[in-house]
């Protein structure tokens, strides 16, 4: 039994952010997530968590999307890139990759001295909750960098979950000169994996994956390296609605076997990574 009403449960935005790597094969980086957290306990993700207030205020470089399947008619320019920032923070929070840009408009005058290990001891510090991100930036006359970052999908958590999230899914190329490392706060482990390595390491039951991250790197798996994932980006913007098959809860996309008379009303995501 739950010690919640399903239905007073919230929905939160989030954003979490697919990072690949081509190294040489293509490879993404996923994270564990502490067994004792209420959401997605001991399961395998992509850096990501919810959108702050503070988000919508961070200066940034970039175009961003503003058009997004299902989306309500009052949605704005603003809350849209709230989204966008929230990636790029969590993204340096969870996984210590940092997509921003010197700040050409910024004095340099109080600028600190930068270097990743001075970025690592200030991730320390945001993570502790003692700095901000923005400040963090605005310290190193850096500007989020959201032309780095494309959308490629959206979740919401079924109802029923003790929390439930609005989910933008991005994708980016990781700097290649930044090595990622998990927080050892909420996330316990991260590895970067081919996406059949993952696949053949959730069928072996080596991998506790949710059913949206894993329909992802599924899609991942279309793909031979990062040029061929944003070719295929640049190719189509177009979305496509999930549906569920009621009997195996595999998740489908238009075009595949049992499609048309899966269920709409289980799973509710829409994707723009798929196979083309």
């Amino acid at each position: 039994m739950t010690d919640f009403d399903p239905d007073l449960v919230p929905i939160r935005p989030a954003a979490t952010v697919l990072l690949v790597s081509d190294t040489p094969a293509l490879k993404v980086l996923m994270m564990r997530r502490h067994a004792n957290t209420v959401f997605a306990g001991g399961m395998w993700v992509f850096p990501g968590g919810a959108v702050d207030p503070e988000d919508a205020e961070i200066p940034t470089i970039g175009k961003v999307e503003t058009v997004y399947p299902g989306d309500l008619p009052e949605a704005d320019a603003a809350s849209h890139r709230a989204y966008y920032v929230a990636a790029i923070r969590e993204c340096f929070e969870e996984a210590g990759i940092l997509l921003a840009q010197p700040d050409s408009k910024a004095s340099q005058e109080n600028a600190q001295p930068s270097s990743l290990d001075l970025y690592g001891r200030e991730r320390d510090r945001i993570n502790e909750g003692a700095l901000s991100f923005k400040t963090f930036l605005a310290d190193h006359n850096l500007i989020a960098d959201v032309g780095a970052i494309q959308p490629v999908a959206r979740w919401i958590t079924p109802l029923g979950s003790p929390k439930r999230f609005d989910a933008r899914f991005f994708l980016a190329v990781s700097p290649p000169t930044q090595r990622s490392s998990h927080d050892a706060g909420e996330l316990v482990d991260s590895a970067w994996m081919t996406p059949q390595e993952i696949l053949e390491k959730f069928e072996q039951g080596e991998m506790a994956i949710m059913t949206p991250t894993l329909r992802m790197i599924q899609n991942l798996s279309a793909f031979t390296d990062t040029e061929d994932i944003l070719n295929g980006l640049a190719a189509s913007a177009d979305y496509d609605r999930i549906r569920v098959d009621p009997d195996s809860r595999d998740l489908l996309l238009p075009g595949e076997p049992g499609y048309c008379e899966a269920a709409d009303n289980i799973e509710t995501g829409w994707v723009r990574l798929k196979p083309q």
